[in-house]
């Protein structure tokens, strides 16, 4: 009786902590914070966001209703989407801001207060160039994201986005963001600005007797001069950020590794891997030498059955041949490791946002950092066995109370 008896506790409490450990990885690949996230009906989170979506609904009965990205959500990758979302529901923002303004919530009546007074007609026009300029280079950032892109096109890629971002920066593109920016603001109901005349300012005493030749203040901008204040500074820095990360030296090292792919038409190509050779200050000689021999080793192997399809799959063959084609093993490693640059590791950080919050202050390093590891490796997650999770538990905690072996 007692074996049965502590067989069916044990069973009982381990079945618990199986639905508390896939609680926890199902949270953590999904980065919901485990700790005082409230959105239920009495949340006040969840009345703004209701209010949302009826004000879309009635703005707009037959389009589909839009959701505002998160902070965790604006990694580079989503930006567009963000900037596009605040767009596309301006209005029923603003009439949701308006709606909570008239609240009994006076903290939510202070930010609402707050959001309204910025969201002015300078605002809508910031936002509608911001949205075309992100819309030209949203194609290029998913292109250069994708794991089966050619990176020696990445150049005419580059070459295209830059040529159609310099065609903006005319006075027709100018006027059809006003004219947008002013469709937008009627049917936001935003005023338009008005230009006040301001009395002129007058001289400091401490600045009598000299000559001033700076303005004292700032004098409040209109419409008119962001265009040569936002919008052409604006085309200027994103076309002068692009012709630094694809320069010709940048292109070059792009078709050196390119040439280090089987797929590619110009594998093992010496003109395409000598600029990147180069580049990782490598020898000439050695690297014709190691060319040479790794053609032969590959004839080799494909006589024998074994052939290679990617980048990865050369490495591993090279791998125990390292010490022969050194200059050539390190540029394959350099290949490998390049397309694995910001763009595609922002995923990973941008998640950190949803772990560590004001949500798990209480929380330590340890704990934040675990909870990083099963959000990155959402993979690996799932595929934990919840039984040896348990088991590693019950040994490294045999004080607890809880009865699980």
């Amino acid at each position: 009786m007692i074996d049965k008896g502590h067989s069916a506790l044990v069973m009982e409490n381990r079945k618990y902590m199986q639905a508390v450990v896939e609680s926890l990885c199902y949270t953590a690949c999904q980065g919901i914070a485990q700790r005082g996230h409230s959105e239920g009906g009495d949340s006040s989170n969840r009345v703004v966001h209701d209010l949302f979506m009826k004000k879309q609904k009635e703005l707009e009965p037959t389009a589909q209703c839009v959701e505002l990205k998160k902070l965790s959500d604006t990694r580079w990758a989503c930006q567009y989407n963000a900037i596009w979302a605040v767009k596309k529901t301006l209005p029923a923002i603003l009439a949701t801001l308006r709606d909570i303004i008239g609240l009994s919530n006076p903290h939510r009546r202070t930010e609402a207060r707050a959001l309204s007074a910025i969201m002015d007609e300078t605002f809508v026009v910031h936002l509608i160039i911001f949205e075309d300029v992100f819309r030209t280079t949203k194609l290029m950032s998913d292109q250069l994201q994708s794991a089966t892109f050619d990176l020696e096109a990445a150049d005419d890629l580059a070459q295209s986005v830059t040529t159609a971002i310099s065609e903006k920066r005319t006075e027709d593109k100018w006027r059809e963001i006003r004219n947008e920016a002013e469709s937008l603001c009627v049917n936001a109901g935003i005023a338009p600005q008005t230009q006040r005349e301001r009395r002129r300012a007058q001289t400091s005493r401490h600045l009598e007797g000299f000559v001033v030749e700076a303005p004292l203040e700032r004098a409040r901008l209109d419409t008119d001069d962001l265009r040569t204040h936002s919008f052409y500074p604006v085309i200027d820095r994103l076309l002068m950020e692009m012709k630094h990360c694809f320069s010709t030296e940048t292109n070059e090292v792009l078709r050196g590794v390119s040439a280090l792919s089987p797929k590619h038409t110009s594998f093992l190509d010496k003109k395409m891997i000598l600029p990147m050779a180069r580049h990782y200050r490598i020898s000439e000689e050695n690297l014709s030498a190691e060319l040479y021999q790794v053609r032969r080793l590959l004839l080799r192997k494909e006589e024998q059955g074994h052939t290679i399809t990617s980048t990865k799959e050369f490495l591993s063959l090279m791998r125990p041949y390292r010490d022969a084609f050194i200059d050539l093993y390190k540029l394959i490693c350099i290949s490998l490791t390049l397309p694995v640059t910001s763009v595609s590791c922002e995923r990973s950080f941008s998640c950190l946002r949803r772990l560590k919050n004001y949500l798990r202050n209480t929380s330590g390093d340890s704990r934040t950092s675990n909870l990083a590891l099963l959000a990155i490796n959402t993979v690996r997650t799932r595929a934990l066995d919840s039984d040896k999770i348990i088991d590693a538990f019950a040994l490294n905690h045999n004080n607890r109370r809880i009865v699980l072996l």
